[in-house]
């Protein structure tokens, strides 16, 4: 998760609770398909409904979690976002990891307008070093 995303969840909410749902079905599928990708699908207020294995190595288990009452609360959650660490180059991007230092990721956000749900995808390049620090978790 990066800040990015966070600063969105924060502004959309104001005070509003949205009710729990399930992840669509087409974005389960996508999820599957990602398992060696840091993949995690959130509700439109920012509820996690889904992550890879991957993703909860490297963010902590947030399923069933609200994103931005967890940052709130739990400093060592704090420490474990994405916080951007330069210029981007192209498509990707850097980020600073309290645990990783430097990665070097390309980032993704699709969404899901019907079911009102996001899906969030960094992804390293094959071989770099980010990829093998990743492959580490």
């Amino acid at each position: 998760m990066d800040r990015q995303l966070l600063a969105y969840f924060l502004r959309v909410r104001h005070g509003q609770v949205e009710p729990a749902c399930r992840v669509s079905p087409v974005l389960e599928l996508v999820v599957e398909h990602l398992p060696d990708d840091l993949a995690t699908v959130f509700s439109g207020f920012g509820e996690v409904l889904l992550q890879t294995r991957r993703a909860i190595a490297l963010f902590g288990d947030y399923s069933g979690n609200d994103v931005v009452d967890r940052w709130r609360q739990d400093p060592s959650a704090r420490r474990r976002f994405l916080v951007e660490a330069g210029p981007a180059y192209g498509r990707l991007r850097r980020y600073r990891h309290a645990e990783l230092g430097v990665l070097t990721l390309y980032r993704q956000l699709l969404v899901d307008p019907v079911e009102r749900q996001l899906l969030l995808v960094f992804t390293a390049v094959p071989g770099s070093v980010t990829d093998e620090k990743l492959r580490q978790l």
